[in-house]
């Protein structure tokens, strides 16, 4: 008795994931050409709102003063 086979999906050799979460959109692009094992290119978009430097910068002054309260802190 024969069995058929059902002829294997093959997936074409350039496509796109994209994954979105809160902060970003990040495209990976794969062309399996080129490498089959992984992405070719990957694409971050960030949101407007996704700031992930909320520290303020900090002067020279700022930073000198900083590190006497830490001097002060480790001698005491």
């Amino acid at each position: 008795m024969a069995v058929k086979q059902s002829p294997k999906e093959e997936k074409p050799p350039k496509f796109e994931r994209i994954y979105e979460d809160e902060e970003c959109t990040s495209i990976w692009k794969y062309d399996l050409r080129k490498n089959p094992y992984g992405p070719v290119d990957v694409e971050y978009k960030w949101k407007r709102s996704f700031n992930p430097w909320n520290q303020k910068k900090m002067t020279m002054s700022e930073i000198i003063k900083q590190e006497k309260k830490e001097k002060k802190l480790k001698n005491s």
